[in-house]
């Protein structure tokens, strides 16, 4: 019996299946990762590469940070996982990074031929231990419909911090007219790199030049954190806590993003994203968009990012897991981001293709992609990074300081 049992628990448990290495991937859902993995085994049969298994493990951004840190110190973790800017330098220091270095060169994934301005956060003292899988900069999505129902002009390009308010206290007054309670809000919400990006354009970063202390006391903060104050309890041309969940209820739809279904309505006119808000936008059949940029103090400048793929140092299945990681620079991944939105490819080269800039399907998205690449090019910037400051711990602090207004 312990040698039937045995056997049993090593077909179904193993990291072989068949003559199939399995390669255990931890990322967070989106409505790509089926087909990406599809094509992954494309890809593999028509390089003569040899077979692999990927298992998906779908995690939400808030759970896998935990996750990935407790299964890789405990020996236990998955073969491949995203990794986001701010992570590499946490995990590369407690071991659980794979250096790619040698082998990107060998396999042709090495982080130069990826965008120059996402560099910097894939490298700790000059090694490799990650490889994007998809380039986002964030900007403001406009519901043009919104906008062409109270007879307003689409917000601008490129938009001052003034400019900003007095158009959203406009938009508001004239979209809630003649309602007993306000249901349309000027944009859904500020991420925490939103309002980071806000505080950079009037000249100052969240950290100082030696890395060492927040900004956060000083006088740029304090001023840019009581006009967001002002948006949310005074001006209301942005949801309070309340007022968002309130209209999450009245939707009384199951749909996957029920913002971006309430952004499809007109609930909000505007609601910041990336590129790979087109995934969700489809998905509900929602046209009528243009792009702005996030409103600025002087200095124009957004957030730049990445999801990564990094390779777990203990796993058991290096190569396979090296040839999933060199899949992420090849070509046939690389047009499928193009296709499916999900984000800008890893690989700018193919930004500048036709299907690109006018995908053959959305016509209506063909004066989209090339804007959004245009703000990737021209301002968008790293999140600044602290070595002696866990992310995880600006995150709290900044949180702190919109909390005590």
């Amino acid at each position: 019996m312990l040698i039937v049992t045995s056997f049993v628990t090593y077909h179904f448990l193993s990291d072989v299946e068949g003559d199939r290495p399995v390669v255990n991937w931890i990322a967070n859902p989106t409505p790509t990762r089926k087909a990406q993995v599809a094509t992954f085994y494309r890809w593999l049969e028509k390089n003569n590469y040899p077979p692999i298994k990927i298992n998906f493990d779908a995690e939400g951004r808030a759970s896998t940070q935990v996750k990935i840190i407790v299964q890789g110190v405990s020996g236990v973790g998955s073969d491949v996982f995203d990794c986001y800017p701010g992570q590499v330098r946490l995990y590369q220091s407690i071991g659980i990074l794979n250096d790619l270095t040698e082998v990107a060169e060998k396999m042709g994934f090495e982080g130069t031929r990826t965008y120059p301005g996402i560099q910097e956060a894939m490298y700790v003292n000059g090694h490799q231990y990650i490889f994007p899988r998809n380039v986002a900069s964030h900007f403001l999505w406009v519901n043009m419909e919104a906008f062409n129902r109270v007879a307003m002009p689409i917000p601008p390009d490129v938009w001052t911090i003034d400019e900003f308010e007095k158009i959203g206290k406009e938009f508001i007054e004239k979209s809630n007219q003649g309602k007993e309670h306000q249901t349309v809000f000027f944009t859904k919400d500020l991420t925490i790199g939103d309002r980071i990006v806000m505080v950079r354009s009037n000249g100052v970063d969240f950290f100082n030049e030696t890395l060492t202390q927040t900004n956060l006391k000083c006088l740029a903060y304090a001023e840019s954190y009581e006009r967001i104050y002002r948006w949310i309890n005074n001006l209301h041309i942005i949801p309070t806590l309340a007022e968002s969940k309130e209209l999450v209820t009245s939707t009384g739809n199951a749909v996957s993003n029920v913002h971006v279904h309430l952004f499809a309505k007109g609930n909000y006119g505007l609601m910041p994203g990336g590129r790979w808000g087109l995934m969700y936008f489809r998905e509900v059949g929602f046209k009528n968009l243009s792009v702005s940029e996030l409103p600025h103090g002087g200095f124009r400048n957004t957030t730049f990012g990445f999801g990564g793929l990094a390779v777990y140092e203990g796993t058991k299945e290096k190569e396979a897991a090296h040839y999933f990681v060199k899949f992420m620079a090849s070509e046939d991944y690389n047009m499928g981001i193009v296709e499916n939105a999900d984000g800008l490819p890893p690989i700018p080269k193919y930004t500048k293709t036709e299907e690109f800039l006018h995908p053959p399907d959305h016509p209506n998205e063909w004066g989209l992609h090339g804007r959004i690449l245009q703000i990737a090019e021209e301002i968008a910037i790293l999140r600044s990074e602290s070595p002696f400051i866990l992310l995880d711990t600006t995150t709290r602090l900044e949180k702190m300081l919109l909390k005590s207004l």
